[in-house]
């Protein structure tokens, strides 16, 4: 990490620099859970790739993650997508092509991002994005009224244990001894305004004018990967790509097929940033 930054809410933006001028700066938004640091040593380390094929690499820790203020786990999604919007503004001041990296969460959001303001961006990647068919109305209300009322009240999710983000027993021990890793339950706060969040970027998806590449495991019970299969489907874009990855988990860059899905995502990348 070469430069720590501010997110308007007070966060962290890590910024990881390469030698000489980037080819592009790589806007990286991690999932719930976690934090922006971790795609350096895990995630088949992308952060330490992405600098080393001359991309710059800003990343900011979502509130309540990581080192970002906030109570542990909590974030509004509404607001996390304003911050990334903002964010990325400043990144296109440097006059350079911008990507967009999304996982789980962070797919999520990035995805909501690029609604709300697509302007010069030229390339996005999703992996495992938590996309959701939308809830009936009175479930909607239900869950707003909770988020609302009863923010820190767990949601009444499935909790996922760890051995189903990853095949990889090294990776599922490491994540056991990680401090910065929350393990509790997701609060009302975060469901409520993810499911906005999403409602969001259903509407406004017949606006989407951007390069779209999108990951997902086909045993992946975190997030669905068939929302995101559907998802790619209603891009309004000719340059959009869903690939399913056989068997794979959540956290892909770091299960079994993670090298070839690293490959694929830096690939997809260096050919919409070619110099």
């Amino acid at each position: 990490m070469t430069g720590v930054r501010t997110t308007p809410t007070g966060g962290d933006v890590h910024v990881w620099e390469t030698a000489g001028t980037p080819r592009a700066l790589v806007q990286l938004q991690h999932g719930y859970s976690e934090y922006a640091e971790r795609f350096v040593t895990s995630h088949n380390t992308l952060i330490p790739h992405l600098v080393e094929l001359g991309f710059e690499v800003w990343a900011a820790d979502l509130e309540g993650h990581g080192r970002a203020p906030g109570r542990r786990g909590s974030l509004d999604a509404r607001r996390a997508v304003i911050d990334h919007v903002l964010l990325r503004r400043r990144m296109r001041a440097r006059g350079l092509p911008v990507l967009l990296f999304g996982h789980s969460l962070g797919g999520l959001i990035t995805a909501g991002s690029v609604t709300v303001d697509p302007a010069d961006v030229d390339g996005v990647v999703l992996t495992a994005p938590a996309l959701l068919p939308l809830p009936p109305p009175p479930v909607r209300a239900a869950v707003d009224l909770l988020g609302l009322l009863l923010p820190t009240v767990p949601a009444p999710l499935p909790k996922q244990p760890p051995s189903r983000l990853t095949h990889l027993t090294e990776q599922i021990e490491s994540l056991a001894e990680d401090p910065l890793f929350f393990r509790g339950r997701l609060p009302m706060r975060v469901a409520a305004t993810a499911l906005e969040v999403n409602a969001g970027v259903r509407r406004r998806i017949a606006h989407w004018r951007t390069p779209c590449l999108v990951v997902h495991g086909t045993e992946d019970t975190v997030t669905d990967p068939e929302q995101s299969r559907l998802f790619v489907e209603s891009l309004p874009v000719d340059d959009k790509e869903f690939h399913p990855v056989e068997g794979g988990y959540h956290e892909l860059l770091h299960d079994t097929a993670g090298d070839r899905v690293l490959d694929l995502i830096t690939t997809w990348l260096e050919a919409r940033t070619k110099r």
